[in-house]
């Protein structure tokens, strides 16, 4: 997603026709038909840039609503919509991108507030593959706020509220792979059989789909369940889930699919679980109308079980195993947890339960299957009144968890996710990127909150480092021209873990990613790759952290248009991240470079280098 950085950088472009047009005007001379004023606008509205169009929707844009440019966008796309507005529903995007080149729909925040996207039956239907919705509100539609039936859908930094039915819904046919971060869902369903979230993948049309949703806020849902879903495969990640009217999480079976096509699994880490009526908290397996027969793996989960509430997790229909670690099971108010009721059909014929340190209050029964449970009558949360649950100090849950899980002999879980990385955010949406990194202190501590320097956002850099916000370029002259071979380092620090941001060379000051030689990029994904001529690469697979700080080191061939680029964490090992890379594409032909530059374009979110040398 780079072209809104680009169509930052190139305003001034789109400034120069118009006043071009003005120019024209004075020369035609009186008489003359004037210029088309929509035509000058459109061109200040949208830009095209190397990797695609930046469209800008507003009350004061050639492009009132999102539906007016729905119909023109292509691979590359980026929509600005302008914030502190009210849009109408009924926007269909049946326009798709493609994997390296996604069309983008962002929100940009005015006086503080998204754009609202508010009404129609559906508010806002995907019928596409390969698009990002971000910095979004949407409310109203009478049947979905958000209606998915595409793959590789990310909605991001978004607020999904008040919907009479479905808050979102991936359909059973043609829905693939789709990714929730940073979304806040509240005040929607109704009944049984609509529910804030509704999740499902074609395992026909898209096999080996994941349903994903992490650092999500979802609560005080209207009916239905806060999250369901028939996915294929399920990644539940570091979020706070509450105010379900039936149960917070419901993972089960697909509607109308061959059961013989896949076993749908769940992988459930890092999350909070409040219950705030009396149903389950968690249902697996099926509902009477797809089974599962899935393994299911939850890690490091509080449940937090109101009085009078029922079971923890309810296995119902076909289940084949499930595994729990260190997970907390608390009822507010005291008393004793019913941690499973076993309705299931289980595949093997009979239960495959595996429970390493959990814990549990005084007085519950102990499942079979259990080792290691702590029985305890405190947890130990800081202050549960105020839905803090982080772990005091002296916690007995403290220093107390696995910190590596193994699965049921002959039933491992394929591909399982990492221990919890984050903490969830608590009971509040949190900005894009601003996910707090789970400290490493002693042993792993047992629930969704570790005991440790934690509790707010990495520093940000020192303020004499170079730091880019949001779509700016920051650009440092380098000491002279470097025609020949020569090694460039510095200490760079995104202040978050999926930010979009670059540091390179180029033979001038740039404003433009294209005007870039070598380049290491911090990508969306939270990884650093390189670019290699035409695409992003990476010899070695590297994830990164916010607010860590990491030497990138470039060695540079400027005559052979080639060079190499290796990383190094604060306090690490050096790692080669690209040996004898192109030049990009775009500048394949350049004979000097003389200047070295940083941009990101992800809001709430900087990018600084520190400490450059050249030698």
């Amino acid at each position: 997603m780079h072209s809104i950085s680009q169509g930052l950088g190139s305003r001034s472009v789109a400034a120069g026709k118009y006043i071009a047009s003005l120019m024209a005007l004075s020369i035609v001379g009186f008489g003359c038909a004037p210029p088309d004023e929509d035509v000058i606008a459109e061109d200040l509205d949208a830009e095209e840039q190397a990797a695609g169009t930046v469209y800008r929707v507003g009350p004061t844009r050639t492009y009132k609503t999102l539906a007016d440019v729905a119909g023109r966008l292509a691979p590359g796309d980026v929509v600005e919509v302008d914030g502190n507005v009210t849009y109408p529903g009924n926007v269909r995007l049946r326009k798709g991108g493609t994997p390296s080149s996604k069309i983008t729909i962002r929100g940009v925040k005015v006086s503080g507030k998204r754009p609202l996207l508010k009404g129609g039956t559906n508010t806002i239907e995907i019928n596409a593959n390969h698009i990002v919705l971000e910095g979004l509100e949407v409310t109203g539609g009478t049947s979905r706020c958000i209606f998915h039936h595409g793959h590789d859908i990310t909605i991001r930094d978004s607020v999904v509220r008040d919907c009479p039915a479905h808050g979102i819904l991936g359909a059973d046919s043609d829905s693939g792979s789709l990714t929730l971060e940073y979304v806040e869902v509240y005040g929607c369903g109704s009944g049984t059989t609509r529910h804030p979230i509704y999740m499902a993948t074609d395992e026909t049309a898209y096999p080996g789909a994941v349903f994903r949703m992490q650092h999500c806020y979802v609560h005080d849902a209207n009916g239905g369940n806060a999250v369901k879903s028939r996915a294929e495969r399920n990644e539940i990640y570091h979020n706070w889930i509450e105010g379900g009217l039936y149960k917070d999480l419901e993972l089960i079976g697909p509607d109308g699919q061959d059961p013989d096509l896949a076993r749908e699994d769940s992988d459930v880490v890092g999350n909070v679980f409040r219950k705030t009526h009396t149903q389950y908290v968690v249902r697996v397996g099926g509902d009477g109308t797809g089974d599962t027969n899935g393994r299911y793996r939850f890690v490091n989960n509080t449940f937090l079980l109101k009085a009078g509430s029922s079971a923890a997790i309810h296995l119902f229909d076909g289940v084949e195993s499930i595994e729990l670690h260190n997970n907390i099971f608390h009822r507010v108010g005291g008393g004793s947890v019913q941690v499973f009721r076993d309705d299931a059909r289980w595949a093997t014929g009979k239960p495959l339960i595996k429970g390493v340190n959990n814990a549990v209050p005084t007085g519950t029964t102990v499942p079979s299957g259990f080792t290691g449970t702590k029985v305890v009558s405190d947890p130990g949360f800081t202050n549960v009144a105020k839905l803090d649950v982080t772990l005091l100090s002296t916690s007995p849950l403290r220093n107390a968890g696995v910190s590596a899980t193994s699965g049921i002999s002959g039933r491992t879980f394929p591909s399982p996710l990492a221990m919890p990385l984050y903490h969830p955010p608590r009971a509040a949406l949190i900005p894009y990127g601003t996910a707090v990194r789970r400290p490493i202190e002693g042993a792993i501590d047992l629930g969704a909150f570790e005991v440790g320097a934690a509790g707010t956002p990495p520093p940000p850099p020192p303020p004499e480092c170079p730091l880019a916000q949001p779509g700016e370029w920051v650009n440092t002259p380098l000491p002279s021209s470097q025609r020949g071979t020569f090694t460039a380092s510095w200490d760079v620090t995104p202040s978050a873990s999926y930010i979009d941001g670059v540091v390179g060379l180029s033979s001038a000051a740039a404003d433009q990613w294209i005007e870039l030689a070598a380049i290491v990029i911090f990508d969306e994904e939270g990884n650093v790759r390189v670019r290699n001529g035409s695409r992003y690469t990476a010899a070695t697979r590297f994830p990164y952290t916010g607010g860590k700080t990491y030497t990138v080191r470039m060695v540079v061939d400027v005559a052979a248009k080639r060079y190499s680029a290796y990383i190094r964490p604060k306090g690490g090992s050096e790692v080669r991240l690209a040996s004898n890379y192109a030049f990009r594409t775009e500048q394949s032909s350049v004979t000097r470079l003389s200047n070295w530059a940083i941009t990101q374009t992800i809001p709430d979110a900087t990018l600084s280098a520190c400490n450059f040398s050249i030698r």
